[in-house]
């Protein structure tokens, strides 16, 4: 398996990680009068403010829609509930999440976004030439850990390869990205072939561009002339 058709998935995974680093002065224009809502609840004596219905707002780099926005200025922390939509753009580069609630604390610099039962969260991610996108029940992150989790029937696809586990790691410290477990599955294709893994546990080594299938691996890469099909026979016969 070529590891450059891999690799390129994995870098959807520090895209949540970067969205959420928002500065101190970004949250602080989600405050007030800046952001409309049907409904707006002031609580001076905790420092909470409460957005109740058509939550919206945005910036030049930043939109934010959802049905309940609540921000607890005191302790920094802030929850988004109902039909969330939160994107960031920056260039040709922009990045999309949807989901059912979304928790940040700014203080541990620590955070989740959470589906419903019917929806995934999901996040696409698009850059010049692809599109990457990530679905899970659940993603959580931790910058100060340097740490990135989603779990629940995880799918990550560009346009090109998918990868579908049970639950998705990276430390970004150590470069090691973990599928895992429930027989983690990697396709995908190009011009050159197709290729497909599984096994009980999938490690990529993101720094040293290595791949490990451990417990009970199988696979196969076919190029384009290998695979049987109906041009590919008439060749054969001729």
């Amino acid at each position: 398996m070529r590891i450059k058709n891999i690799f390129p998935l994995l870098f959807l995974l520090l895209a949540p990680i970067a969205f959420c680093q928002v500065q101190e002065e970004d949250l602080a224009m989600l405050l007030g009068g800046m952001v409309k809502s049907d409904k707006w609840i002031i609580r001076k004596d905790v420092l909470e403010e409460e957005f109740i219905g058509n939550v919206h707002y945005e910036n030049e780099m930043y939109k934010l829609s959802a049905d309940r926005v609540l921000s607890k200025r005191q302790v920094k922390i802030y929850e988004i509930e109902g039909n969330v939509i939160l994107s960031r753009k920056e260039g040709e580069t922009s990045l999309t999440l949807t989901a059912a609630r979304v928790s940040y604390n700014q203080k541990k610099d620590t955070g989740f976004a959470q589906g419903s039962k019917g929806k995934q969260v999901k996040i696409v991610y698009r850059i010049p030439g692809n599109t990457y996108t990530l679905l899970a029940n659940k993603i959580e992150f931790s910058k100060q850990a340097n740490f990135f989790k989603a779990a629940g029937k995880v799918k990550i696809s560009d346009k090109e390869n998918t990868l579908q586990a049970q639950s998705a790691t990276f430390n970004r410290a150590s470069g090691i990205f973990e599928a895992l477990p429930q027989r983690p599955l990697f396709t995908g294709g190009s011009k050159d072939g197709d290729y497909a893994l599984t096994a009980d546990k999938i490690v990529v080594n993101t720094k040293e561009q290595k791949i490990k299938a451990l417990g009970q691996a199988q696979g196969w890469l076919a190029s384009k002339e290998e695979i049987l099909t109906e041009e590919n026979l008439k060749k054969i016969k001729d």
